[in-house]
């Protein structure tokens, strides 16, 4: 039994942590570098200077042929992901809540075009989009009720809830 040899393949398969694209690594390093640089300046204090590091490192990932990300652009400005969706929601720096969506933005259509041209993976696409976007799956429900008109007051809806007693609710329960 010890001969044998599992292949798997996708999730849960088992892989050797060699990097197999060493220039593509390299690449990814040097643009998070380059983003760990850019947060160095410390925090931006005027919408100004956010916007300008943003830029600076949007145009750094172009060069380098690399996408960008929330995370990147996180760190090129000296937040973690946390404050960002917090300076985001208005919730700290409401200053800056603009420009942080419109750069959110910016990269959830990058996210999206390469999604659509399937040249991202769906299901990362989905779950950044869950994850970093914001987007939610949506599920319309539509409630009725067997009232042929509205009740007046509460009285009228507990007069026309169907009579039960004890021993149905206890089975209602357990279901």
């Amino acid at each position: 039994m010890s001969d044998l040899k599992i292949k798997q393949k996708g999730i849960g398969a088992i892989h050797d942590n060699k990097i197999k694209d060493k220039e593509f690594a390299q690449r990814v390093l040097g643009i998070c570098l380059e983003a760990r640089k850019l947060g160095k300046f410390g925090k931006p204090k005027t919408v100004q200077e956010l916007e300008e590091r943003i830029d600076t490192y949007l145009e750094k990932c172009f060069d380098a042929g690399l996408p960008p990300t929330v995370e990147g652009m996180a760190l090129s400005i000296d937040y973690d992901r946390t404050t960002v969706y917090d300076i985001e929601h208005g919730n700290i720096k409401p200053q800056f809540s603009n420009t942080v969506k419109r750069a959110k933005d910016f990269i959830a259509n990058y996210d999206a075009s390469l999604a659509m041209s399937n040249k991202l993976n769906a299901a990362i696409y989905c779950f950044r989009s869950k994850n970093m976007y914001g987007m939610k799956d949506v599920q319309e429900i539509k409630a009725t009720s067997d009232f042929s008109t509205d009740p007046k007051d509460p009285e009228s809806v507990v007069e026309a809830l169907p009579d039960m007693n004890e021993k149905d609710f206890i089975e209602i329960k357990k279901e």
